[in-house]
């Protein structure tokens, strides 16, 4: 059974982290073969340029996905994802950070259904900045998952809106 709740500490669902983690596991082992590694004491931020894809989502509970890559890292990945080198500081490489966290978005949007959280998401974003600021930084509606892949670290960050109403399933 699925009633409504309205959520005012900000806090990101479970069920949305979970999802997460789900999509990531299988799409980047579709595309690159392994599954990455999170890494339990990763880092919200990278004093490096970095590109990100940003998405997001509304429905029964609205938030945004910025998949986050350094300049290291997204070469390496758009390589791979694309078959051929694409150069970090190209527009290329933004539709590339778009594509991918696109990707991803789309099986989020299926396992929130598996989940009984009713989402559609946005068409993507791309940001670029040397450090790349995503504002606001902290707070209890922000999580940050860092992982480790051979192509390197990259991060997810999640966030809640404000005072959303939600849809909570099982309650």
């Amino acid at each position: 059974m699925t009633t409504s709740a309205t959520h005012n500490d900000n806090v990101l669902p479970p069920a949305i982290i979970d999802a997460v983690q789900a999509s990531l596991d299988k799409t980047y082992s579709a595309f690159f073969s392994e599954k990455p590694i999170p890494n339990t004491n990763g880092q919200d931020h990278h004093s490096g340029p970095c590109i990100a894809g940003i998405i997001s989502f509304l429905g029964d509970v609205p938030w945004s996905l910025s998949w986050i890559l350094t300049r290291e890292t997204a070469p390496l990945l758009a390589h791979k994802f694309t078959g051929f080198e694409i150069a970090f500081d190209s527009p290329d490489m933004g539709d590339m950070a778009g594509e991918l966290v696109n990707v991803i978005a789309g099986e989020i949007v299926a396992q929130l259904d598996q989940r009984r959280i009713k989402t559609q998401m946005s068409l993507p974003t791309v940001a670029r900045g040397s450090p790349l600021e995503l504002v606001p930084e902290k707070g209890p509606s922000i999580a940050n998952l860092e992982y480790s892949s051979k192509e390197g670290v990259f991060w997810f960050r999640l966030a809640a809106a404000k005072n959303y109403s939600a849809r909570v399933p099982g309650k």
